[in-house]
């Protein structure tokens, strides 16, 4: 077996060679550069017969004459495409499904899903996390934003994490990256089914309104000292708060609100009170999104859609009519033909249900859908590259092939929007994490 090879053959390797090495992780050994391949940098038009050089983790050039330094390894990638990892803007990757939903209550923001993150697969180490993490390698998936369930109102606080690296640390990109909310008929029937409030889609927004208010609150007398008198007569401290001060940073403007809104009048909600407390939104899933396009698209509301290619679209088993009514597979064709910022998103479909490769591959699969429905390649492509990166707020590390951001590159034997084509090898970090075997 090659060195090539060997280091290829497991996803999570530089994590086990981490380990074995008692826990050193080097930067990038030597430089790597990809030579003679269709390069897609994302951010500008693609090159023939390209070269990408990255030297210590980083892209350090992308171009046709590029100087490639004495003592880097050259890897011959002719006849194959080039292009940034695939970045999956909505994914379950790394929790267990009893980790997802604090049922119990309705209104979590002090929950952080770094702390039920298991980085070596959805559901622990072992082999069943190493063919989870080669799942999403084979369909060239090197970073995804991971949150808590819809279950509830407010689940907590997301994460954006790498699918391979030395260390855990390496893994996270940003933390917290979203306070995750659901609005609709799945966290109301959550509490149905236990005679809870809230029950009905009136009772779900009352609840999150009146935390807002109380997080306003909160902010307000935490930035003006306000408080009890101490005992020298001047004003105490605000007693710590996790939920406040997680929900603080929203109202800051310091990360966005990811609002899971699929019916157009939970949507209609979500820019009620993103207006009424002045936070940023992002709409997640969106099935009706096109409904309100010229809405979303005058507020600059950017939209993570939800599996292009989920069964609801096909009418099997909607679980509630009110929240998928609208859906059609044109969505995200007319959402950016109206100039709405969209990212797609995989939700973690496929996972554990339709065989290895498949669950890394439903972005593409889905990409590929718009693709057929008239949306520009470029556009598509920037779709699951570039477009969740600026939404995640890492577009300075991660979705292009730029000068001084992360080597996240993923290597196909084609056309990456064909269900023919494979990622035959992923770099994350300069670090070759995937090969495919023949």
């Amino acid at each position: 077996m090659s060195r090539r090879a060997r280091i290829g053959a497991v996803g999570v390797a530089v994590l086990a060679m981490a380990a074995l090495d008692g826990g050193r992780a080097d930067v990038q050994a030597q430089a790597v550069a990809l030579t003679g391949g269709l390069v897609y940098p994302i951010s500008s038009e693609p090159v023939a017969g390209g070269t990408v050089l990255f030297v210590d983790g980083r892209i350090a050039a992308v171009g046709v004459d590029v100087d490639i330094p004495a003592g880097a390894e050259v890897v011959d990638v002719t006849g194959s495409v080039v292009m940034p990892g695939i970045i999956d803007a909505m994914s379950y990757y790394g929790i267990a499904g009893e980790d997802m939903n604090e049922v119990p209550s309705p209104l979590t923001p002090e929950l952080r899903i770094i702390e039920a993150f298991a980085p070596f697969g959805t559901f622990g180490s072992g082999e069943a996390g190493e063919i989870r993490v080669r799942e999403l390698l084979s369909g060239g998936v090197t970073a995804t934003y991971i949150g808590p369930g819809d279950a509830t109102v407010v689940g907590g606080q997301g994460a954006v994490v790498k699918t391979a690296g030395a260390r855990f640390d390496d893994l996270i990109v940003r933390e917290p990256a979203a306070i995750d909310i659901t609005l609709g008929g799945r966290p109301a029937s959550t509490y149905r089914e236990q005679s809870r409030s809230p029950s009905t889609r009136m009772a779900v927004v009352a609840q999150l309104r009146d935390l807002l208010v109380r997080a306003q609150e909160w902010l307000a007398g935490s930035e003006s000292g306000s408080g009890d008198e101490g005992a020298a007569g001047g004003a105490a401290a605000a007693p710590r708060n996790l939920g406040m001060e997680a929900l603080a940073r929203m109202l800051r403007g310091e990360i966005p609100a990811r609002v899971q809104a699929n019916a157009t009048r939970d949507i209609r909600v979500a820019i009620e009170l993103a207006e009424e407390f002045g936070f940023e939104l992002v709409i997640d899933a969106g099935a009706g999104a096109h409904q309100m396009r010229d809405e979303l698209a005058d507020r600059g509301i950017p939209v993570v859609l939800g599996p292009i290619s989920h069964p609801y679209i096909s009418g099997e088993e909607i679980p509630d009519p009110g929240d998928y009514g609208g859906v059609d597979e044109r969505n995200a064709v007319w959402l950016n033909e109206a100039g709405v910022h969209i990212s797609l998103a995989s939700f973690s479909r496929g996972f554990g249900r339709f065989g290895p490769g498949v669950a890394g591959q439903w972005l593409l699969i889905d990409a590929s859908i718009a693709r057929g429905h008239g949306m520009s390649e470029a556009d598509v492509l920037r779709a699951v590259t570039l477009s969740p990166a600026e939404v995640l707020g890492v577009a300075d590390r991660l979705g292009s092939l730029e000068v001084g951001k992360d080597a996240d590159v993923v290597v196909f034997d084609g056309d990456p929007l064909s269900i023919r084509t494979w990622a035959t090898q992923v770099y994350v970090g300069g670090r070759l994490v995937y090969e495919r075997e023949n």
